[in-house]
């Protein structure tokens, strides 16, 4: 399985994440009030955890895109965080606008999602350029400000992290497959295969 991914520090090598040791495990990952792309009530669900400034991640978010055009209406994806500040500065704030626009509406929150993985690099711009992509998405500012600041954000994106804790994820991305962790920038193909079977 592939090991492309963004470890919690980059001067070692990523150690093995938990996808390798129990991956017929299948772990519970509470899901209630999360945004969702795709059919709500479809029969696979993947949940990413993800780092908005990691062009690792930003490889799985086009593969995930992939994954959801090819198994529409049966696969739905959920987004969990776990923004690393030591490689990634921006992750962070950028993880709480995406919180915070989901409270005004989803389809907004999914669009900065998509802006911030199509050019990681263009993170380097800073809070500014992230107020930038959320005011292009049709955010109100002035509540945006607001609610990223405010508790209900902050305490969802702090268990995002104390769950990625649980399951003891290192590094980003890392998904959850109807409960089957695997961990780093999958092929499309390995989602499909997963996916193939359990729609069996």
């Amino acid at each position: 399985r592939s090991r492309r991914r963004c470890p919690e520090s980059c001067g070692a090598p990523a150690r093995a994440a938990r996808a390798d040791e129990d991956f017929d495990k299948a772990y519970t990952i509470a899901l209630a009030g999360s945004p969702v792309r795709g059919k709500a009530d479809a029969p696979v669900t993947i949940v990413e955890f993800t780092d908005f400034q990691c062009p690792y991640c930003a490889f799985g978010a086009r593969v995930l895109d992939e994954v959801l055009a090819r198994y529409e209406g049966r696969v739905r994806l959920v987004v969990r965080h776990l923004p690393l500040p030591r490689l990634h500065p921006m992750a962070m704030p950028a993880a709480l606008r995406f919180e915070a626009l989901a409270l005004q509406d989803a389809a907004k929150a999914w669009a900065f999602y998509d802006r911030m993985f199509r050019d990681t690099r263009a993170l380097a711009g800073g809070e500014a350029y992230l107020d930038r992509v959320a005011a292009e998405v049709g955010a109100d500012m002035k509540r945006l400000d607001e609610d990223r600041r405010g508790d209900a954000v902050r305490q969802r994106v702090a268990a995002d992290l104390k769950e990625a804790e649980r399951l003891r994820f290192d590094g980003v991305p890392a998904f959850v497959v109807n409960g089957h962790v695997m961990a780093g920038a999958q092929p499309a193909q390995t989602f499909f295969d997963l996916i193939e079977a359990l729609l069996r």
